[in-house]
């Protein structure tokens, strides 16, 4: 499971028809998001595209999506992106049901609001750093995503 910090800001033409019934307006958000990472659109989708890819290196894009969970630690927006929160509600809310969904998932936070939100409801983790800006940016950020997919590999042998 990889956790990152909340939703960011709509793409750049981003939009879903807000008369579509809400399955069909699930569909949309995802079929975008699908899209985003798929053609690595900005940094972060790129970097997230990188660190499944060295995870799973005989896999397809499509099959590394089947292997890994990918999710907020808080799935409600912030006026500021890189604002600091301390509201735990979103987590608290949505992320331990989606922990309690897959209780044997290995679980990966990035970047310091995501190790927040997952300490804040007693959840463990390997932490790392962010794989969006500007954390994305810093010079241990990569050997942070490379120490936490040898302690995935690592766990996985394990079992």
């Amino acid at each position: 499971m990889m956790v990152f910090s909340e939703p960011g800001h709509p793409q750049p033409g981003e939009g879903h028809d807000a008369k579509l019934a809400p399955r069909d307006m699930l569909h949309s958000a995802m079929q975008h998001t699908y899209n985003c990472y798929r053609s690595q659109v900005d940094q972060f989708h790129n970097n997230v595209r990188w660190f499944l890819s060295e995870l799973y290196p005989s896999l397809t894009f499509d099959q590394q999506l089947r292997h890994a969970w990918l999710t907020e630690g808080r799935l409600c927006s912030i006026e500021e992106e890189i604002a600091r929160t301390r509201d735990p509600t979103c987590a608290s809310h949505y992320l331990v049901r989606q922990l309690g969904l897959l209780p044997d998932a290995t679980v990966i936070a990035f970047g310091d609001k995501a190790q927040r939100y997952l300490g804040g409801i007693g959840a463990a983790y390997i932490s790392a750093y962010a794989l969006a800006p500007p954390g994305a940016n810093f010079g241990p950020a990569r050997p942070s995503w490379q120490a936490a997919i040898e302690k995935v590999r690592s766990r996985r042998r394990e079992q």
